[in-house]
């Protein structure tokens, strides 16, 4: 009888800690981050050399980003799902014989839905790989050089888009942890932030 009432407490007791435990456990991930040469940068590149030869030249090329902003929900210690949205922008400027003939700025907005491989998962620190892939929207913006026939153009353009983040390494605390990741596609071919968990 004692054995049967021991038996008993010990199964309750199990489905009593079961649930708090997942309650305790950190499934939200919220992550900002800066990145590298993205794809859109190269996009604008090769767009730049094809420019290059019919005698085009560029020059004050400024590029920003791209910033990236994460959500992850882990549905399990291995598997995170959520999604990734990024800003990126360029300026340069276009240039025939040396006169500027016309200023072009291009912002990107890309949203992807996205996987985390969380591979190994120490209470100080994380080694994980990421898949990405969505769509980006580019603006852009072209003002010829001031003159009688000065104009301003846009054009906007939707693309597939990607992130691969081979290797991805987190550090710090339970709740916040700085990250470095590398890889290649619109978070760039190196990124680093910071990561919230809760």
């Amino acid at each position: 009888m004692k054995i049967k009432s021991l038996l008993f407490a010990l199964a309750i007791s199990a489905f009593v800690c079961v649930p708090a435990q997942a309650q305790d456990e950190l499934r939200h991930e919220v992550s900002v981050s800066y990145g590298v040469v993205p794809n859109s940068l190269w996009l604008d590149i090769t767009s730049d050399v094809l420019s290059s030869m019919f005698g085009a030249t560029y020059d004050n090329c400024d590029a920003a980003g791209p910033i990236g902003l994460e959500y992850h929900y882990r549905t399990s210690h291995l598997i995170a799902v959520g999604a990734i949205a990024t800003f990126a922008k360029n300026t340069e400027e276009e240039k025939f014989q040396n006169d500027v003939a016309r200023t072009c700025k291009n912002t990107y907005f890309t949203v992807m839905p996205s996987v985390k491989f969380n591979w190994l998962n120490r209470s100080k620190w994380g080694l994980y790989s990421k898949v990405a892939a969505g769509v980006s929207l580019r603006h852009s913006s072209i003002k010829d050089k001031e003159g009688i026939n000065a104009k301003k153009e846009t054009d906007d353009l939707a693309f597939f888009n990607f992130q691969i983040s081979a290797i991805g390494v987190e550090g710090g605390s339970e709740n916040v942890r700085g990250f470095v990741e590398l890889g290649m596609g619109e978070q760039g071919v190196a990124l680093a932030g910071v990561r919230f968990r809760f």
